[in-house]
């Protein structure tokens, strides 16, 4: 009876060792180091697809660099996240107005067709976007923010994209 009592004991320390650690590590994306982000014109909106990067400047894909240290398809939350943009006008091929600052709308988990890179998706609505008069051009300049509570901030910037429609 004493031998089952001590290897409850020790099991249950075990047990109790291993949520700490679980618990210390949860939350951060294994060698998330930068971002990539892409963007997509469209006539309502500006979408983003925000790559995951490692040191190396290399996606992150779904099947590797899981949610440490828990094993599978586990993931941060998108709501997680925070994100913040800067979208800014263009005169004379230079940055000029800041015409937007705030978060991104509806980020969410995403993936491209037969591809496994990890991704986050994206938007601003074209409602957001201020008008600037004195614009010389519809490209613009636009710096995307990630970070999480243990991980970041990561930022990228897109150069010459159409943030205005014709």
């Amino acid at each position: 009876m004493l031998g089952i009592k001590l290897h409850l004991q020790r099991y249950i320390l075990v047990c109790c060792c291993v949520s700490v650690l679980i618990g210390c590590g949860s939350g951060e994306i294994q060698n998330f180091e930068g971002i990539q982000v892409l963007s997509d014109p469209r006539t309502d909106r500006l979408e983003f697809r925000i790559y995951l990067l490692d040191r190396h400047g290399n996606a992150l894909i779904w099947n590797q660099s899981i949610l440490s240290p828990s094993v599978g398809v586990s993931t941060i939350s998108e709501a997680d996240f925070i994100t913040h943009a800067e979208v800014y006008s263009m005169r004379d091929g230079k940055k000029h107005k800041k015409v937007y600052d705030g978060r991104l709308v509806d980020v969410r988990w995403s993936q491209e067709p037969n591809s496994l890179d990890r991704l986050l998706s994206a938007e601003i609505p074209r409602a957001l976007i201020e008008a600037d008069p004195e614009r010389d051009t519809p490209l613009g300049v636009i710096i995307v923010e990630v970070k999480t509570d243990k991980q970041g901030p990561f930022t990228d910037t897109i150069e010459e994209i159409a943030i205005y429609r014709n």
